[in-house]
């Protein structure tokens, strides 16, 4: 799980270009407890409208479901894809590829595309089921894969962009970014709008690419490092950037929430920020999960602060959704918070899972919770 606040975990998540000795003993660590759930005024009442369980650990929250046709696709870590209908939970029919997988199925023009962890993308016909073609792309992919007319784009773990041919899977184009020392294991899937791509990666920078050529268009800092070592100077952008107002959003980790002029190719304004999620835009707010539980907003009309939330503090919280103009988000005890994106004040709270809430996605009337243990519990408000 992505949190920075108990340093055992942190280490756990680090994976590092060369080998590092760490030396902390566990008795000198002073373990400092997640703050308590305060009272609220139950403004909203979430409801549950189906639960179902499938397999493996859900670790880092890479295994996220998509939408295709009116179902829910899903991918579980041992192997099998799911098709679901999202208003019931009652599953269509299901396909095991034999393999461990290593992120959440993406779906679009007739297409379903997962990847394994040895670093196989697989993409497979969404009528027959049937497997299309498979290439290993040389690094593990622990994002969601996206996929247009022509091509599936893919993020690898050793900071490849890559781009294949949706019909054969032969390798397009790809962009290799400069692998800082340390950086934390996790991609972030990239973004496609009018024919350019944007990707976020492990060096702290967005860059932007032409999509059928994957021609260099330009690339720009998140944050700078600031810190005298590696450790410090940790700046992995590790999701997805966001498109609001024209305007393209990134975070990254004790770095910034940096906003960047599409038509000027250059970052305009930021604020500093440490995140491992996108930023959430609800209700004409744009909010950023910090690492530490802490919530930030600020307002899409002129980008100033609007309200901070520490109610949630070491929390660890997980990615958010933005559903009915409000902020879900989940926790650690396997909460769901409702908070109103407006004033930051919680207006709703359940309990759904016995787990780590890792995601929160969201479709049409309804949100999809998922947790570690790979159950998903569908909400409605």
């Amino acid at each position: 799980m992505k949190n920075n606040i108990f340093l055992s975990i942190a280490l756990i998540l680090i994976c590092s270009c060369s080998s590092l000795a760490f030396w902390a003993d566990d008795s000198d660590v002073d373990v400092v407890e997640p703050v308590a759930l305060q009272p609220f005024k139950d403004d909203y009442s979430v409801f549950i409208e189906w639960k179902k369980s499938f397999n493996g650990k859900n670790s880092l929250g890479s295994f996220k479901p998509s939408f295709y046709s009116g179902n829910m696709l899903i991918a579980d870590p041992e192997g099998s894809i799911f098709s679901v209908n999202p208003n019931s939970g009652k599953e269509n029919w299901r396909i095991n590829l034999d393999r461990q997988l290593a992120a959440g199925v993406a779906s679009g023009f007739g297409k379903l595309v997962v990847s394994d962890v040895n670093g196989f993308v697989i993409a497979i016909d969404s009528e027959s089921q049937e497997i299309i073609w498979e290439i290993n792309i040389g690094g593990e992919v622990l994002s969601n894969a996206v996929i247009s007319a022509s091509l599936v784009l893919v993020k690898n773990s050793v900071g490849e962009l890559v781009a294949l041919n949706a019909s054969s899977g032969e390798k397009v184009w790809s962009f290799r970014s400069q692998l800082p020392a340390l950086t934390v294991r996790g991609t972030g899937e990239p973004i496609i709008e009018n024919g350019i791509v944007f990707s976020t990666f492990d060096n702290g920078r967005l860059g932007a690419f032409q999509l059928d050529t994957g021609f260099f268009l330009w690339d720009a800092p998140i944050s700078f490092v600031e810190g005298s070592s590696e450790l410090e100077n940790l700046i992995d952008a590790d999701s997805a950037p966001i498109l609001a107002k024209q305007l393209i959003f990134a975070t990254n980790y004790q770095g910034n929430l940096t906003a960047f002029d599409i038509a000027q190719k250059r970052p305009v304004w930021n604020s500093k920020a440490s995140s491992f999620y996108s930023p959430i835009v609800a209700n004409n707010m744009i909010m950023v999960i910090q690492d530490d539980g802490s919530i930030l907003s600020f307002s899409l009309a002129n980008l100033s602060s609007s309200w901070i939330s520490e109610e949630y503090l070491r929390r660890q919280l997980s990615s958010g959704a933005a559903y009915n103009n409000l902020l879900l988000v989940g926790d650690l005890e396997g909460y769901v918070h409702v908070i109103n994106p407006m004033t930051g004040i919680t207006v709703g709270r359940k309990k759904v899972s016995g787990n780590p809430i890792m995601s929160i996605t969201t479709f049409r009337e309804l949100a999809f919770v998922i947790d570690q243990e790979s159950n998903i519990v569908a909400l409605k408000l």
